[in-house]
């Protein structure tokens, strides 16, 4: 097909644009397993000007590691807002820059989302480098159902406001993938044993070093597991959805055929007494399903 005017257009300023204006690659890094570091990834970092990284101590031992001696610079939670600015001024002078984090998938509950945002909003380059995930390593080894999952990212610090959000999650009907820093892990799991001792859930600690391990159990077994433990390490639990979503759409429909059966036949019995009966019918059903749940 030839291309009309405007897609010429288009084309022309896009490459203008990044001639004049340097590019931001948000480059992945492995998340423990150097190995796991993409020829592609080794070939933008090679070429920017600057790598921009979270703390200089590991932004360092990056660049040691594949013999790369670009110049760096910090982005993190402490200077975002002032650094943001600056180095998109780096970016419209001509400067590539690259955006790396800790480990993983830079943006990705890192900081550089206002770097993203403020050069999208210029039009300037953003290319996005792929690689290792923790998120996505974690919940394909789950064996959970992944058609559809929620990434509820890291809950709050505060007791209170923990509850509050695993009370709510605990109705998700979709599998759930929580990230959380190493110390929090028993309080976690102590809070999800209270609001749901039942759920079946998946920990994998250290993934992609050769020592990584996996756990699967309920929220009680796990909690009982590691209560006495110091784990130190990186996590990511998974947990299953909740079975009440399609119970609860399931008791809807059947209620609705009792109503229409009963008006059908204008039964005698008082609203109160059918009520009561289709109460214990749900309740049967539910801890049918319950049973059944276990025995899976």
């Amino acid at each position: 097909m030839l291309e009309t005017d405007s897609e010429m257009e288009n084309t022309e300023t896009k490459e203008k644009k990044e001639k004049r204006y340097g590019t931001l690659y948000i480059v992945s890094t492995p998340i423990g397993n150097d190995d796991d570091i993409t020829i592609r990834a080794l070939k933008v970092l090679k070429s920017v000007d600057i790598v921009v990284c979270e703390e200089p101590k590991i932004g360092a031992r990056t660049l040691h590691k594949y013999n790369l001696s670009q110049k760096m610079e910090l982005l993190n939670e402490q200077n975002e807002q002032v650094k943001t600015p600056q180095l998109v001024e780096l970016l419209e002078k001509g400067k590539s820059l690259a955006l790396i984090c800790d480990g993983g998938t830079p943006v990705f509950a890192d900081p550089g989302l206002l770097l993203v945002q403020a050069c999208l909003k210029r039009e300037i380059p953003v290319k996005v480098i792929p690689g290792v995930s923790s998120l996505m390593t974690a919940i394909v080894r789950s064996g959970f159902p992944i058609d559809q999952f929620l990434y509820a990212g890291f809950l709050s610090r505060k007791k209170e406001e923990r509850i509050l959000q695993l009370r709510r999650l605990s109705t998700e009907k979709r599998t759930v993938v929580l990230l959380e820093t190493p110390y929090r892990l028993v309080p976690l799991l102590e809070t999800a044993a209270q609001i749901m001792p039942e759920r079946r859930a998946y920990i994998g600690c250290n993934l992609t070093m050769p020592f990584e391990t996996h756990h699967y159990g309920t929220f009680k077994e796990l909690y009982d597991k590691f209560k006495n433990t110091k784990f130190k390490g990186e996590f990511v639990i998974c947990f299953d959805g909740s079975p009440t979503f399609t119970i609860e759409k399931d008791e809807k429909e059947d209620s609705g055929k009792d109503k229409n059966a009963s008006f059908q036949r204008s039964a005698k019995p008082s609203f109160s007494k059918q009520k009561q009966k289709q109460n214990r019918n749900k309740e049967t059903k539910f801890k049918d399903r319950k049973e059944k749940k276990r025995r899976r």
